[in-house]
């Protein structure tokens, strides 16, 4: 699966970079100092095709468990969502958020 320049530029200008997690290229941001950090994938768990396909993105602590993830409409959101916060702290509220939100939607 070839993953396009466009997403890859995209990516890197909003703190991404590519790194292998079990084989998989993966795409990867480091979020907070004490370790906790993100990777980005489509519903699927491989790297986004392109910019408008919904992503999930997925939090981890710095002993690589998993916390929690949320889906968003698209890369287009999440570089909206990361340049709208102000903090990191207030972008994983912003994201708690619409989590919360999509929750209660399929109850």
């Amino acid at each position: 699966l070839m993953v396009t320049d466009t997403v890859l530029d995209f990516y890197e200008s909003i703190n991404f970079e590519i790194i292998d997690i079990d084989g998989y290229d993966t795409l990867f941001t480091e979020l907070l100092e004490d370790g906790t950090y993100a990777t980005v994938s489509d519903d699927d768990g491989y790297m986004p095709e392109d910019l408008d396909t919904p992503i999930v993105f997925n939090i981890y602590d710095d002993n690589d468990s998993f916390q929690w993830s949320v889906t968003l409409d698209s890369s287009h959101q999440l570089q909206e969502l990361l340049q709208n916060a102000d903090s990191t702290e207030t972008f994983l509220a912003t994201l708690e958020d619409i989590r919360e939100e999509h929750i209660e939607q399929h109850q």
